[in-house]
C-alpha cells in the first residue's frame, strides 16, 4: 500500500471512530456511572442475571408516571442522516411481579430537539408486559437507521423506562429487570467513502 493510501485509510478510520458514539457502562459493572435515574427504581445483583442489573417498578401512585434510567448518547454533530444506530438489551421479568394492566417496560431511544430537552419521538427495541414470557432472559436488538426527521434531533437518549398507567392499593403493580444495554451509532458507509475520497484527494494536492 503506497504511503498516500495508507495515509487516507488512517484519516477514515479515525474520523469513523471518533463519530461512533457507545453507550457508557451498559451492564452497570461500575454502579451506576453515566445513568441518570428517575422514578422508582434499585441497582442490585440478582441471581437470574449476571452481575448488577436495574429492577424499575413505576411510582405505586395513581396516574401515568415513568421510572427507570437514562443516558445521552449523542448530541447533533455525532449523527447525521443515514447513520445506523445498533441498540437493546436484556429485560427479566419474575413471575411474581407481572406488570399489572397495561404497565409495560421498554428499551428505546428517545429523540430530542430545540435546546435538546423537548421530546419529540421513541424508537423501541423491545417491550415486555403482562404478556411476555417470565423467569427467563428476553433479549432485544435493533438496528434504526437515520431519517432526516431523526438527524434533525438535537440530542438522541436511551432509556430503560417501566411505564406505569395503571395501579391499584393491594395488588402489585409489576416490575421489569434491564442489563446489558448496549447502543452505538455507526456513520454511513457513504460518509466513510467520502471521507477516504477526501484523503486521498489531500494527499494528490500535497504532491
Amino acid at each position: 500500500m503506497n504511503t498516500r493510501l495508507f495515509a487516507a485509510v488512517a484519516a477514515v478510520a479515525v474520523v469513523a471512530g471518533s463519530a461512533n458514539a457507545d453507550l457508557v457502562n451498559g451492564g452497570f459493572d461500575e454502579g451506576g456511572t453515566g445513568w441518570e435515574f428517575f422514578g422508582g427504581q434499585g441497582l442490585f445483583d440478582p441471581p437470574f442475571l449476571p452481575g448488577n442489573a436495574l429492577v424499575t417498578y413505576g411510582t405505586f401512585a395513581p396516574g401515568t408516571n415513568f421510572s427507570g434510567a437514562t443516558q445521552t448518547l449523542a448530541w447533533a454533530g455525532e449523527f447525521a442522516e443515514g447513520d445506523t444506530i445498533n441498540f437493546g438489551g436484556d429485560m427479566y421479568l419474575e413471575s411474581s411481579r407481572v406488570p399489572y394492566g397495561t404497565n409495560r417496560a421498554v428499551i428505546q431511544l428517545n429523540f430530542w430537539y430545540g435546546a435538546g430537552y423537548d421530546y419529540g419521538f421513541s424508537v423501541v427495541a423491545g417491550e415486555v408486559n403482562a404478556n411476555s414470557a417470565t423467569d427467563q432472559i428476553l433479549s432485544f436488538d435493533l438496528d434504526y437507521v437515520l431519517d432526516a426527521g431523526a438527524a434533525s434531533a438535537t440530542r438522541i437518549s436511551f432509556d430503560f423506562t417501566y411505564i406505569q398507567d395503571g395501579f391499584e392499593d393491594g395488588v402489585e403493580s409489576g416490575a421489569v429487570w434491564g442489563d446489558n444495554f448496549h447502543a452505538s451509532i455507526v456513520p454511513a458507509p457513504g460518509a466513510m467513502a467520502l471521507l477516504g475520497m477526501a484523503g486521498l484527494a489531500r494527499g494528490r494536492r500535497r504532491d
